[in-house]
C-alpha cells in the first residue's frame, strides 16, 4: 500500500516518536510511506526520517491563532501555496491511505483528503468545548481514528467522534538487549523523572515528596528532559528554598534509554493533567524500572498497582514521599516489580503488537 503520512510536530517528542515506530512497522510490513509535515521546525525529524530512507515534504500548513498574529499572519501567506504542494504530493504519491496526527492539518485539508483519512490520537478534547468542536469539525473526513489509550477513546466518543470510528492500538516500546538491571548499587535511591519539564508534570510535587523524605532514607533525584526555561528557573528556586540542591542532578535530554534507566531505580511520573498514555511508562517497564505515576488517564492502563508500580493520586506528594519510602525499605520489592514491570511490557505493550494493530488498521 502507499501511505501519505501528514504530521503537526515541529520538534522531535514524544508524538513523533510514535510516528516513527509506526511508519517502521509499515515500512517492514512492505508498504511504500512518504511524509509531509508542518514545514516550520528544528530539522531533527526529518533526520530521522531520512535516516530511515523516508521521502519528507516540509510543507508550510499552519493554524490560526486569535493571540499569536505573526504565526497566524505566517499561515495565511503560506495557505495557498501549502495546498497547491499537498495536492501534487497526494496526485503523484497517490496513496491508498492518509494518516494524520491533527484536527487542525485535517480541518485545513478536508476539502482535498481523497483517500481514507487515519487520524491518530495522542491527547484528549473533551476537557474543552473548543477542543471537542474540532473534533466534530474534523470527524467527517476521517474514516478511522487510532486511539493510544482506552482513556482516549472515551473522551473522543465525549468529544463527538463516531464510536464505531474509533479504535484503540497501544503504543509499543522496543525490549532492550539482555541486561542485568542493578538497583542501589551504592544503597542510595535513584529517583528518576523522565520527560518535558512542564508545569503539568508535577516537577514540584515530587520535590515536595522529595523534601518529605529528607532525613529518612539516603536518595537522589535525578531530572531527565528539556522544557520551559521560565518553569526550570522557578524549580530551582523550590530546590534552594527547600534546601534539595545536594540531592538534585540535572541530566538534560538523554537519548541513550539505557543510560537513562540504568541509572535510576524507581521513575516518579507526577504529572496533573490526564496523561493520554506516557510513553516514560512503558520505557521503564522495558528497562525494569518500577514506577510511581498519578492517577491519570492512560497511566492505568499501563500500570498494575502493587505490581508493577504504584498509582497515586494527583498533586499528593505525600501518597509519592510514602510510595517511595516503602520500595527502599521492603527487601527486594525495586527487583521484584522491575521484572514484573519487564514481563507486562514485553506481554501487553511490545512494538510487534503496536504494528500489528496499525497494520490492521489500515488494511481492514
Amino acid at each position: 500500500m502507499n501511505i501519505l503520512c501528514f504530521l503537526s510536530g515541529n520538534i522531535l517528542s514524544g508524538k513523533e516518536f510514535v510516528a516513527l515506530d509506526v511508519i517502521r512497522g509499515w515500512q517492514a510490513a512492505g508498504h511504500n510511506v512518504v511524509v509531509a509535515f508542518v514545514g516550520w521546525h528544528d530539522g531533527k525529524f526529518q533526520q530521522q526520517l531520512q535516516a530511515m530512507h523516508v521521502p519528507t515534504h516540509p510543507i508550510k500548513l499552519g493554524w490560526y491563532y486569535l493571540r499569536q498574529w505573526k504565526w497566524s499572519l505566517d499561515s495565511l501567506v503560506n495557505y495557498l501555496p501549502a495546498i497547491s504542494q499537498f495536492r501534487k504530493l497526494q496526485k503523484e504519491f497517490k496513496p491508498d491511505v492518509i494518516y494524520m496526527d491533527s484536527y487542525r492539518q485535517i480541518i485545513l485539508l478536508k476539502p482535498f483528503l481523497k483517500k481514507k483519512v487515519i487520524f491518530h490520537v495522542h491527547d484528549p478534547h473533551a476537557f474543552s468545548k473548543k477542543e471537542a468542536k474540532m473534533i466534530q469539525l474534523a470527524d467527517a473526513a476521517v474514516n478511522k481514528y487510532v486511539a493510544v489509550s482506552g482513556f482516549i477513546k472515551q473522551d473522543l466518543i465525549a468529544s463527538g467522534a463516531q464510536a464505531n470510528k474509533v479504535h484503540v492500538v497501544y503504543n509499543g516500546t522496543n525490549l532492550p538487549p539482555d541486561f542485568t538491571k542493578v538497583y542501589m548499587p551504592d544503597g542510595v535511591l535513584r529517583i528518576g523523572i523522565v520527560g518535558q519539564i512542564l508545569e503539568r508534570k508535577g516537577h514540584e510535587d515530587v520535590l515536595e515528596a522529595c523534601a518529605q523524605l529528607m532525613g529518612k532514607l539516603p536518595f537522589k533525584l535525578l531530572i531527565y528532559g528539556k522544557g520551559d526555561d521560565v518553569y526550570i528557573q522557578k524549580l530551582k528556586k523550590v530546590i534552594a528554598q527547600k534546601q534539595l540542591t545536594d540531592f538534585i542532578e540535572w541530566k538534560g535530554f538523554e537519548a541513550d534509554k539505557l543510560k537513562v534507566y540504568n541509572s535510576i531505580d524507581v521513575v516518579v511520573a507526577a504529572t496533573r493533567n490526564d496523561e493520554p498514555f506516557a510513553l516514560v511508562a512503558l520505557e521503564a517497564g522495558a528497562y525494569k524500572v518500577p514506577i510511581v505515576a498519578t492517577r491519570s488517564g492512560g497511566f492505568v492502563e499501563s500500570i498494575v498497582d502493587g505490581e508493577t508500580g504504584f498509582i497515586v493520586e494527583k498533586t499528593n506528594p505525600a501518597m509519592i514521599q510514602d510510595k517511595l519510602q516503602y520500595l527502599y525499605n521492603t527487601n527486594s520489592l525495586l527487583s521484584r516489580m522491575g521484572t514484573a514491570a519487564f514481563n507486562n511490557i514485553k506481554s501487553n505493550f511490545s512494538l510487534a503488537a503496536m504494528h500489528a494493530g496499525m497494520n490492521k488498521i489500515i488494511t481492514a
